[in-house]
């Protein structure tokens, strides 16, 4: 127990879910933010006594800061895991959608910027004050075909997390996890074919797909451990690029 209240965008199912499950067993609490009302539900009941949440979208400016300010006092958080993201649909380049474009950005680049402003000016004091933003190795590799847009938003999330550690150095280290496939819901809809998912599994040196719990562990790591870093990016791929 660190004494720690971590508030995680998108905290009710997969990935968010799983660091809030890490956060609870070390003994400290999260706050969840999702905009999906039911799976919140069944993720604080789960979690107990040391879990709240509200159901809120990120991109909504006013919700965001409401709700900050409803969790106050004794949860006031401690460390922020902007966790929060959509894949969108797919779209040709000479296809492009406008409104799927603005609602892709809006949840990933803007909720996390609204998120991140809300926890910073309310946030408690903490040694080891913390926030990681989820990249995706998309943001390296531009994403799969037709995902474009993610793409580009998860790698302005790596420049994002770079500006971020420089301007809140020293009070707060701010670093990004790169997650490559990882078996979560927001997956099914990428592949084709199970023959399909099957061929890019052969293609990953560790010859599996990651787990939630691959990247909450990383994700423990670098909110209450990592002393000296800020600024980086760590992939939790298996070795794919």
């Amino acid at each position: 127990m660190t004494g720690a209240c971590v508030l995680i965008t998108g905290g009710a199912r997969g990935i968010g879910f799983a660091i809030a499950r890490n956060v609870v067993s070390r003994g400290d609490r999260v706050i969840l933010f999702d905009a999906d009302a039911a799976a919140l539900d069944a993720a604080l009941h789960t979690l107990g006594t040391s879990a709240r949440g509200s159901a809120i979208d990120v991109s909504d400016a006013a919700a965001i800061k409401a709700a900050t300010a409803e969790h106050a006092g004794d949860w006031t958080p401690t460390h922020l895991v902007n966790n929060a993201g959509i894949l969108g649909r797919k779209m040709a380049f000479d296809q492009m959608d406008a409104d799927e474009v603005d609602r892709v950005l809006s949840v990933n680049l803007r909720g996390l910027l609204l998120a991140t402003s809300a926890f910073l000016a309310t946030r408690r004091a903490h040694p080891s004050a913390a926030i990681v933003n989820m990249s995706s190795i998309a943001g390296f590799n531009g994403g799969a075909p037709g995902l474009s847009v993610y793409g580009a938003t998860k790698g302005a999330i790596l420049a994002l997390t770079r500006a971020m550690a420089r301007d809140l150095a020293p009070d707060i280290r701010v670093n990004a996890l790169a997650p490559g496939i990882i078996e979560t819901d927001m997956q099914k809809g990428v592949f084709a074919s199970g023959a399909a998912m099957r061929e890019v599994v052969a293609a990953i040196p560790q010859k599996r797909l990651g787990t939630p719990g691959d990247v909450a562990e990383a994700a423990i790591w670098l909110l209450f451990g990592a002393p000296y870093s800020t600024g980086e990016t760590i992939r939790i791929s298996g070795g794919r690029t």
